[in-house]
């Protein structure tokens, strides 16, 4: 596993965090599918709807920990780590599938697990 790689996909979490359209329709795999820590289960479309009359974020809204990677081969890697809200101190355990498409890492899965 390179650290380069690491630092990529941590980079496109962070990205995501910003909660801009464009970053969603980029990275966001047609056939993605997320399990929230609301318990809901959304697809790229309802994720995208969902940003419509919200106004993106100039700063990441969490404390990131414990970011690793795990290399599922050369085309697919398992993300793990843990946020916590700055606004309301929320604890999450999130795990997200990227997928290598025409050179461009794209998420097919993300679930977040409240935690204590």
């Amino acid at each position: 596993m390179s650290k380069e790689l690491e630092d990529i996909i941590l980079n496109l979490e962070k990205q995501l965090m910003h909660t801009r359209r464009e970053d969603f329709e980029r990275l966001l795999a047609d056939d993605y599918i997320e399990y929230g820590s609301s318990g809901r289960k959304y697809d790229k479309s309802m994720q995208i709807t969902f940003l419509k009359g919200k106004f993106p974020l100039d700063y990441i809204p969490f404390v990131i920990t414990d970011f690793n990677i795990k290399v599922l081969s050369s085309d697919f890697v398992h993300a793990t780590y843990c946020t916590e809200s700055i606004d309301t101190g929320n604890k999450s355990l999130r795990s997200s599938i990227w997928k290598l498409n025409e050179g461009q890492w794209q998420m097919i899965f993300h679930q977040g697990t409240p935690t204590q």
